[in-house]
């Protein structure tokens, strides 16, 4: 049946090959990218990138990089809201994905131009509207990219402001969901010379509003109060200002300003009829301030590059925690008689929610200076120095729905103590951490022939992590946690990263290569001991081995692409949550062992004839533990044999999609496109490895009208509707037991229009 399906679908979005062929034949666009901090065109780069130019990024009509990402084999967008979540490539992943707190190391680094933009388990949604290309890299990038691209990296490109002349264009979608609200996005840009080939600005604007999909039911898992129909809404606004100077031929100097505010509802957490079970409503806003200043300057035998950002990202986040209600009415149930008939304070016999409030801060300045060689001569080298602070604050609040007085706390803690604590707060945590990172790195490499070519590549890397926590909790307490206190913790780590990689060019279209490197993942503090008696107060740095051999060819007179790569991937020491507090609320992470991943990706493009294109890319992964773990009590000392899928990996992977172009009348030329993309199966996290979430196949259409000026198009996402079942939530719904998942959008049925001059 999922063969048919899948014919089926293919013939919808193909048209006639027989048909296309009287276009003639045409020849694919050179893409060229930087992701070796020089320009290159991607067929020329020995590393597996997947890279895509603002004429292929507008063809997907993709409004974040959730849109791109499904035209990826091996690359996941693991996302519950807007702004939380992460990039999984090729298996690897924090597998701590889901705790806002889970440290500051990310496993796949982002950035937009030279501006990093990492942060774990908080992937910014930018837009790729006004991008010239989006590059994704995968796997370790330790050399040039440092920390944080563990299993890749993601690069924004963004167009630059012109020097010759004014432009500008708006890009604007209105959509409906099926059985979900309405959803809109409109983005703008503007681009204004000061100065004939001096000075320019380009300004980008966007709004984007993402309607609900999913039902809450509010309930204490008894009774229901209520029901909030199309929860998990998104809206996003923000935008950038770029500023570029070119005071002579050998200078360069651009400024970025970026800003994105993003207001979620609840998550997209359902059972069966996409309606799930929360104790209490949800929000979560999330504000990013980025600011980066990039100077180049052409040496006679180099380019000098320095490059200076600041980032300033606040998360609150007011988040249920349902699971937690039988646990506090049971100690509330307790405690009542003493509060109402011995103390005579205020008290709540029976809680109908519980809820934690976090909020994040988190400020980091970045410094990088490197000098890149030119490409005269067979040898060719970058190096550089890097310097990172970051300063971040944490808080945790807690209390029920409806809320006990912080002065009832106080006096039943006072009480039952007889006086030696008086604890006036239901749960408050806070951490402040600073990091500071260094880093030297380089890559050299030599054509030693024509054919040949080898590059050595080195980062040393040190950093430095001091963190200050403090928590006062009285339901910890009362319910066998810890006593009020503080803590201390300081830990310095020093790596080094080797990059080894052999180039053969068989001829100009055809290129061997293999590669030997290496990546790492920051360690962390362990922020909420007060939930989490026992744990470990901090955790080391996970690092990535990998192995790997590939294929880049250009056939048939520039009309097919084919790429081919496969790897052996060693993942060592893996960070996991080893403690929980009571329902869920604080985590603690520890190392709990190694795993390994291998796989293989194959990326293809043909163009038949100039009008048409097609895409297909196909991934086959194996990631899985290479050691028993064992977690911690409040998972039931629960043991996950060696073997075990590393979650959220799928098996099997795959896409493939068209274009199709062709004249209609006059100046207009009529555009088809489709996409199908598929997912296997996965599971959702370690203590729950024996269930799996289903996997799915989806179909992406679009048909439109374009001009040289404007274009118009209707498309349709998730054409049959498929339930998309992202990860599983492993407590199950409160009310009625069911398995319960974070799920995909349903079928979107829009319009866009584009406008340029």
């Amino acid at each position: 049946m999922k063969r048919k399906v899948l014919v089926t679908c293919i013939a919808c979005a193909f048209p006639a090959v027989a048909v296309a062929q009287a276009a003639g034949q045409g020849t694919m666009e050179t893409i060229v990218i930087t992701a070796t901090k020089r320009a290159q065109s991607m067929q020329d780069v020995p590393q597996t990138v997947s890279a895509f130019s603002e004429k292929s990024i507008k063809d997907i009509g993709a409004q974040d990089f959730a849109g791109l990402a499904n035209s990826m084999a091996g690359v996941e967008i693991r996302q519950e809201q807007a702004g939380q979540g992460g990039v999984a490539i090729r298996g690897i992943s924090e597998l701590n994905m889901g705790n806002l707190y889970g440290g500051p190391g990310s496993a796949t680094g982002m950035y937009l131009d030279e501006m990093p933009l990492t942060s774990a388990g908080r992937f910014p949604g930018l837009s790729p509207f006004d991008m010239q290309r989006v590059e994704v890299l995968k796997g370790p990038q330790g050399t040039l990219f440092g920390e944080g691209s563990l299993a890749g990296t993601v690069r924004f490109i963004a167009n630059k402001p012109k020097f010759d002349r004014f432009d500008a264009a708006a890009d604007v979608s209105y959509s409906q969901t099926q059985d979900g609200g309405n959803n809109h996005a409109v983005n703008l840009m503007g681009n204004i010379p000061l100065s004939s080939n001096v000075a320019a600005l380009r300004l980008v604007a966007y709004d984007k509003v993402e309607g609900g999909y999913t039902d809450a039911r509010i309930t204490d898992g008894k009774t229901v109060f209520g029901t909030i129909s199309d929860a998990n809404t998104e809206k996003s606004t923000g935008g950038r200002v770029a500023l570029r100077l070119a005071p002579n031929e050998d200078l360069q100097i651009s400024g970025t300003l970026l800003t994105n505010d993003t207001r979620n509802g609840l998550r997209n957490r359902a059972a069966d009829g996409r309606i799930g079970s929360f104790s209490t409503a949800e929000n979560t806003t999330d504000k990013l301030d980025a600011y980066n200043l990039n100077v180049e300057y052409a040496l006679r035998f180099a380019d000098l590059v320095a490059n200076v950002a600041h980032t300033d990202r606040k998360i609150v986040a007011d988040l249920d925690q349902g699971g937690l209600v039988g646990t506090v009415n049971g100690a509330l149930g307790q405690l009542n008689p003493l509060a109402t008939f011995v103390l005579k304070v205020p008290w709540v016999s029976a809680a109908t929610g519980v809820s934690g409030l976090q909020n994040m801060n988190a400020k980091a300045d970045t410094v990088e200076l490197r000098l890149v060689s030119n490409d005269k001569g067979s040898l060719r080298w970058t190096g550089g120095g890097y310097y990172k602070k970051m300063n971040t604050l944490y808080s945790l609040e807690g209390n029920t729905s409806p809320a006990i007085a912080n002065a009832s706390w106080a006096a039943v803690t006072g009480a039952i103590t007889k006086g030696a604590l008086s604890i006036p707060d239901p749960l408050k945590s806070t951490s402040r951490a600073e990091i500071k990172q260094t880093a030297l790195f380089g890559e050299v490499s030599n054509d030693f022939t024509k054919q040949f070519q080898l590059l050595f590549g080195g980062r040393m890397f040190k950093e430095t992590r001091n963190s200050y926590s403090s928590w006062s909790s009285a339901f910890a307490f009362l319910t066998g946690g810890a006593a009020p206190g503080s803590a201390t913790t300081q830990k310095t780590t020093s790596l080094f990263n080797p990059k080894i990689t052999a180039t053969y060019k068989f001829s100009q279209d055809v290129m061997a290569y293999g590669t030997y490197s290496q990546g790492f993942r920051s360690g962390g503090q362990n922020d909420f001991l007060a939930l989490t008696p026992g744990a470990p107060a901090d955790y080391n740095p996970e690092r990535l081995v990998n192995n790997e051999l590939g294929l880049k060819t250009t056939l048939l007179n520039n009309t097919l692409m084919f790429n081919l790569s496969g790897y052996y991937m060693k993942w060592k020491e893996l960070q996991q949550v080893v403690a929980q507090g009571i329902g869920g609320m604080g985590e603690a992470i520890g190392n709990v062992g190694d795993a390994h991943s291998t796989g293989l990706d194959l990326e293809t493009k043909w163009m038949p004839t100039k009008a048409l294109e097609i895409n297909f890319n196909a991934s086959l992964l194996r990631a899985e533990l290479d050691s028993t773990v064992v977690l911690g009590p409040s998972a039931g000392n629960l043991t996950v044999p060696s073997g075990t899928r590393i979650p959220g990996t799928a098996k099997q992977s795959f896409s493939i999609g068209t274009t199709y172009r062709t004249p209609v009348f006059g100046n207009l030329t009529g555009f088809l496109g489709g996409r199908i993309s598929s997912r296997g199966d996965i599971i959702s996290t370690l203590p729950d490895y024996k269930h799996t979430t289903p996997g799915s196949t989806t179909m992406d259409l679009k048909l439109g009208v374009e001009s040289k000026k404007w274009q118009v198009y209707g498309f349709v996402d998730n054409a049959t509707n498929k339930n998309v079942a992202l990860r599983e939530e492993p407590s199950g719904d409160i009310f009625t037991g069911q398995r319960s998942f974070y799920t995909g959008r349903p079928r979107t049925v829009g319009i866009n229009l584009r406008m340029g001059l």
